[in-house]
């Protein structure tokens, strides 16, 4: 299975979507259900096009989305590797951040990909060095972002 990686592929797989949803429409009367079942998927696709599945992303992504979301991360050099669940990448720093507060444990700070907060990572340690990021939904499940702010522009901040 071929993992999308930026926004444009989304928009260009809802795109495809809808031009092939659009046709089955035209064309085929005979089954409801598979039309049906079509635009679900599409309509699922084009829902998620803020990246909101873990799935979309590589560790590689999450970990330069790290210091894209948080200032703290600047300079950290932090590698992450995802978890066999797919729902969590647990992530490593080279060096560790500006001692900004005394414990970064259960420290909540954005995870930014492509310009937008796409979730969040969770300090597991008193020094800052690991950290658990997750992805969309799991982010507001964890509560690291709020719904509404998934997807929105944004760049580096202060926790």
């Amino acid at each position: 299975m071929t993992h999308l990686t930026d926004q444009s592929s989304l928009d260009d797989l809802g795109s495809a979507l809808s031009r092939a949803t659009e046709r089955d429409l035209r064309t085929a009367n005979r089954r409801p259900v598979r039309r049906i079942a079509l635009a679900v998927t599409v309509l699922a696709i084009i829902g998620t096009s803020t990246a909101a599945a873990a799935g979309l992303f590589t560790p590689k992504q999450v970990a330069a989305g790290m210091p894209a979301g948080a200032v703290i991360f600047t300079d950290t050099h932090p590698s992450c590797v995802q978890d066999a669940g797919a729902k969590v990448f647990h992530c490593t720093l080279s060096s560790a951040p500006p001692p900004e507060t005394p414990d970064f444990t259960d420290a909540k700070e954005l995870l930014v990909v492509d310009g937008k907060v796409a979730g969040g990572c969770i300090g597991k340690d008193r020094a800052g060095m690991t950290w658990d990021c997750y992805i969309g939904q799991d982010a507001v499940t964890h509560e690291i972002v709020s719904q509404d702010f998934l997807g929105q522009p944004a760049g580096p901040g202060r926790g």
